[in-house]
C-alpha cells in the first residue's frame, strides 16, 4: 500500500474532527445549561430566597417602653386634709359642747353639795349664803327665809330629827338658767328625799326653793 499525497490524513474529507457540523458541544442548541429557560435558579420566580427571620425568637430592636407615669396623689391628700380638718373641728365642737354641758350641770350640783356640807357641819350662816329665797318649807309650813329664821329652824330640826350625817345627789336636771336637784338626806340614820329648785344669778347658782332644810 502506497502513500497517496491527495488523501487527508486520518479522516474523511470536510469532516470536522470529533463532532457533528454546527452541533454545539456537549449540549442542546439554545438550551441554557442546567436549568429551565427564563427560570431563576434554585428558587421560585419573584420569590426572595431565604426570607428574613428573627433569630431565636427575639423581636427586632425597638425603643424601650416608657415607664408608666405615677398618678398624682395631690387630690387625694387634699381630700384627706379636708376630711381630717372636719373631724378635728367636729371633735373640738363635741369637746366644747361636752365641757359646756358638764360645767352647766356641775354648777347646780356644786351649789347643792356645798349647801349640805355646811348643814352637816351645822354652819347655818354659810348654808344660808347659798339660798336666794323669800320663804322655805319646814314640816309642810312655809317660813320666812331670813337668816335668823333659817338658823333657828335648822337648829330645831337638828335637835328634834337628828343632824344631817350624809347626803347624796341623785339627779340633776338643767334647763337654760334653771335646774332641779334631788338629794337623799340622812338624819339620825333615816334617809329622806329633798327637792331643790335653783336659778343661775350672774355666775352663781342659787337655791330659790326647797321643800325641806
Amino acid at each position: 500500500m502506497g502513500y497517496d499525497p491527495n488523501q487527508p490524513p486520518y479522516g474523511a474529507p470536510n469532516q470536522p474532527p470529533y463532532g457533528a457540523p454546527n452541533q454545539p458541544p456537549y449540549g442542546v442548541p439554545n438550551q441554557p445549561p442546567y436549568g429551565v429557560p427564563n427560570q431563576p435558579p434554585y428558587g421560585v420566580p419573584n420569590q426572595p430566597s431565604y426570607p428574613p427571620q428573627t433569630s431565636y425568637g427575639v423581636p427586632p430592636y425597638s425603643q424601650a417602653p416608657q415607664a408608666p407615669q405615677k398618678k398624682s396623689r395631690r387630690g387625694l391628700w387634699i381630700i384627706l386634709a379636708i376630711v381630717g380638718g372636719i373631724l378635728v373641728l367636729a371633735c373640738g365642737g363635741c369637746a366644747l359642747a361636752g365641757g359646756f354641758l358638764a360645767k352647766t350641770v356641775a354648777g347646780p350640783a356644786t351649789a347643792v353639795d356645798s349647801y349640805y356640807k355646811a348643814i352637816e357641819s351645822q354652819d347655818y350662816n354659810t348654808a344660808y349664803s347659798y339660798l336666794k329665797v323669800d320663804t322655805f318649807t319646814i314640816g309642810g309650813q312655809k317660813v320666812q327665809a331670813s337668816a335668823d329664821v333659817f338658823v333657828r329652824s335648822a337648829s330645831y330640826l337638828d335637835q328634834n330629827k337628828g343632824k344631817v350625817t350624809s347626803h347624796s345627789i341623785t339627779s340633776t336636771n338643767v334647763t337654760n338658767d334653771t335646774a332641779t336637784v334631788e338629794v337623799q338626806v340622812t338624819r339620825n340614820g333615816s334617809p329622806s328625799t329633798v327637792t331643790l329648785q335653783l336659778k343661775q344669778i350672774g355666775s352663781d347658782w342659787k337655791i330659790v326653793q326647797l321643800d325641806n332644810i
